[in-house]
């Protein structure tokens, strides 16, 4: 009876032993979005074991609530106001409306295909995706619980990554906040509303009125700035502000929400301080996003938090605490999903190839509102190189045109570029745009920017006719 005891023992103590050694890792990334999936998949491709923790959905914030979906539906009312052109230019086609629900579901079924081809990648790369909400309860441990599973393991690694997103900011200091929807809540509408109020003038809210408004829907856009999307060039915004105009967004600026009532179904009025009441059938709160750490009890091993209650970390992705790093929206350096693709990729270079420099440059990296038409930026905007090298060093370039494009109609929408150099030698330090096709454009100028190009070798560059992108090199 001992010996069978002392083998039952011995045996209980060896598989426990083996479920340890199962639920070690070299790298264990919390958050399946862009960043945490780069990182993964990064480390694993080098031969280490990596463990990929997801709550929600894979793919995070930009392939299921952001950037894919909000393109899909980019994409289609661009070619709905093209329709427009079209007809001037003599093709015999016309607006029937909009099927909002077979694009919806269209939409959806192609984010689920997305989901599909990231799980399928984790396994290619041998990375362990594993469903669940995780949690720290040390600096190297994470507990991951799955209620719908009635799981509960222990992860341990030596490195933790921290890539678990934003949320959307919905203050709850706001009277009536539980009245609006927040811009995941956009992707939810099975139906198009007949107009909508947007509390907020950032990137979310711009490309939604925008969207919506080439849909037919009625749409206002109130913002506590003087213009929208605050971290733009100047000009630009206001150019972009004329454009809105014309495709019928009622713009407030400076004005500050008071309250969201509810005086029906489908029936808010939106109160502001120093201004009239605005009624509406919806409304929608993107006052941005905020980052999203809930429940991954970060307080307990003492991680250290921005004045803004971002995760803090240094200019390689660390936190206060050894071999604890956020990477992505959670630090909230720069909410851009290739800043995040591009920094857990740098972060696992740097943990495992050895490159102890491996870190991403945030200077000049270019982004793109896809309003209608899309804007871009790239580099200081003009505020920001005069506040940093003062006036008198700066000089600019401009132009506005009509593109080829609307030649045959009256719809003209017209396009803006500029140029910030630096004197004397006019290097330059930001290009900024708006107009269609300005999307695709900075991508190929990031590339000159960052390798420190002047005003003379865009002058020497023959540009290509007729385009847009031309009028970038032909300025004077």
């Amino acid at each position: 009876g001992d010996v069978y005891k002392r083998q039952v023992s011995t045996q209980s103590t060896w598989d426990t032993l083996m479920e340890a050694k199962a639920n070690e890792y070299d790298l264990i990334c919390i958050g399946a979005g862009s960043g945490g999936l780069a990182c993964a998949r990064k480390a694993a491709k080098l031969g280490k074991k990596v463990a990929l923790i997801e709550a929600k959905k894979i793919g995070g914030t930009c392939v299921n609530l952001g950037c894919v979906p909000k393109k899909v539906i980019y994409t289609a009312t661009t070619i709905y106001e093209d329709i427009d052109v079209g007809v001037d230019m003599g093709l015999l086609i016309e607006k029937k409306g909009v099927a909002w629900k077979v694009l919806k579901e269209k939409r959806d079924a192609y984010l689920k295909k997305l989901n599909d081809i990231y799980t399928n990648n984790c396994k290619k790369d041998g990375v362990e995706y594993i469903m669940g909400k995780g949690k720290f309860i040390s600096p190297h441990e994470v507990q991951v619980d799955n209620e719908e599973a009635k799981t509960h393991i222990v992860l341990t690694a030596p490195h933790i990554v921290i890539s678990t997103g934003s949320k959307s900011l919905m203050p709850g200091r706001l009277p009536g906040i539980g009245f609006t929807f927040g811009s995941d809540g956009f992707f939810e509408l099975t139906e198009l509303p007949k107009n909508l109020f947007i509390i907020g003038g950032g990137y979310i809210g711009v490309e939604i009125s925008c969207m919506l408004a080439s849909f037919g829907v009625k749409t206002t856009i109130c913002m506590l700035e003087p213009s929208i999307v605050w971290p733009f060039d100047r000009e630009v915004t206001a150019f972009q502000m004329e454009n809105m105009k014309k495709l019928g967004i009622d713009i407030i600026a400076e004005a500050r929400v008071l309250g969201v009532e509810k005086l029906g179904e489908h029936h808010f009025k939106v109160n502001f301080e120093k201004h009239p009441a605005v009624e509406s059938e919806l409304v929608m709160c993107a006052m941005g996003r905020v980052p999203n750490y809930d429940g991954l009890d970060i307080e307990k091993i003492g991680i250290k938090l921005t004045p803004m209650r971002a995760i803090e970390t240094d200019e390689f992705e660390n936190t206060n605490i050894p071999g604890i790093y956020a990477i992505g929206d959670v630090n909230t350096k720069l909410m851009l999903t290739p800043v995040a693709v591009n920094s857990g990729r740098k972060l696992a270079e740097r943990l495992f190839c050895g490159v102890k420099d491996a870190k991403l440059n945030y200077d000049c990296i270019p982004s793109v509102v896809f309003s209608h038409p899309p804007m871009s930026k790239l580099g200081l905007s003009e505020e920001e190189a005069v506040a940093k090298y003062t006036k008198d060093k700066i000089k600019i370039y401009k132009t506005q045109f009509n593109q080829l494009f609307y030649a045959l109609t009256e719809k003209k929408v017209p396009t803006f570029l500029k140029i910030v150099c630096l004197l004397p030698e006019e290097k330059v330090l930001g290009m900024h745009g708006c107009g269609r096709g300005v999307d695709e454009i900075m991508q190929g100028f990031a590339v000159a920017v960052r390798m420190g190009i002047t005003k003379k070798d865009l002058d020497a560059t023959v540009g290509i006719h007729p385009t847009c992108a031309e009028e970038f090199v032909t300025m004077t």
